[in-house]
């Protein structure tokens, strides 16, 4: 063995004092990132914590001044909230938001779909009418759901003026309370969401070679076999997420139904996150209102945790 091959070896050898500073050095990147984990700790652990606990509590605008003092109740009030009936129940709220969620997300994929497909194509004015086309996603949720909100005003309204001059339905329609609130909800929501599933569908459609849709056009393949066989593939991983995303903003909307019909809504139109503004600011129950918030939040678990999966899958 030659002189030159020992003094590599000794060299690679880790010394004591070597071996006492990588311990330390693994431990530089936790600390550069502490101050982050405590914000989010400050912002988002300790609040949540904080509703857990008066989800388990009598607190209301008479003992929240002695908070840590109030009575613990248990699961008593998520008893009352999950129970099939009754004045605290809020199923009815639940499944609102759960139809109101599914409904305008499948209406705004295809929307969103035929707008990539429309703005992909070589046509003049294209960056103008993509510009267009993010105009409602970029408005302020409040001032989309107040213009909707004019619209929908009875006989005054565009939307009932419209139906009156094409014959589609009556010029009195009320949107606003009653049964159609619901649906003046979901109309609103598709236009305010539609163009977040153009935008993702876009981007992918963008990086789509276009060799191949011109081989398919050689092989025969029509407009409608191409998207299934070269578009649908390409944009269902961007899609499913982008899809997860829109229903989980939609189930946890607060804007849209505060702006169009305010606090208390129409019984059609009571979503979960209006329920728990009523209970906790209207009726200052804030022990059962943090029970609905829980269980708001345990519901998103379900489609954020396939959204997580499908981003960890697409990384793989």
């Amino acid at each position: 063995m030659t002189r030159a091959v020992l003094d590599k070896q000794q060299a690679d050898t880790p010394t004591p004092q070597r071996r006492r500073r990588r311990p330390a050095a693994r431990r530089v990147p936790y600390w550069l990132m502490s101050p982050s984990f405590l914000l989010m700790a400050v912002v988002t652990y300790l609040p949540l914590a904080l509703a857990v606990f008066i989800s388990l509590t009598a607190l209301n605008q008479f003992t929240i001044g002695e908070i840590t003092a109030t009575h613990l109740r248990g699961l008593l009030n998520y008893l009352d909230v999950l129970a099939p009936s009754g004045p605290l129940s809020v199923l009815k709220s639940l499944r609102t938001s759960v139809f109101f969620s599914v409904l305008t997300t499948a209406v705004a994929i295809p929307i969103g779909i035929g707008a990539a497909l429309l703005a992909n194509r070589r046509l003049r004015g294209r960056s103008l009418l993509r510009t267009v086309m993010l105009l409602p996603f970029i408005l302020p949720a409040f001032a989309s759901a107040l213009i909707w909100r004019l619209m929908f005003q009875t006989e005054t309204g565009l939307v009932d003026r419209f139906l009156g001059a094409t014959g589609l339905g009556s010029p009195d329609t009320i949107w606003l309370i009653g049964p159609n609130s619901f649906w003046a909800l979901v109309i609103t929501g598709i236009w305010t969401s539609w163009p977040f599933i153009y935008i993702m569908v876009l981007a992918v459609v963008q990086s789509v070679p276009h060799d191949y849709y011109e081989a398919a056009a050689i092989d025969g393949a029509g407009t409608l076999r191409q998207f299934w066989s070269i578009t649908l593939p390409a944009i269902r991983p961007t899609l499913a997420l982008a899809a997860c995303l829109s229903a989980i903003n939609h189930f946890n909307n607060f804007t849209l139904p505060f702006v169009l019909f305010g606090s208390p809504p129409p019984p059609q139109a009571n979503v979960l996150p209006i329920a728990i503004y009523t209970t906790s600011f209207t009726s200052f129950d804030f022990g059962h209102a943090s029970a609905i918030a829980v269980v708001n939040l345990l519901v998103l678990l379900i489609p954020v945790a396939y959204y997580l999966r499908r981003v960890n899958s697409h990384d793989d």
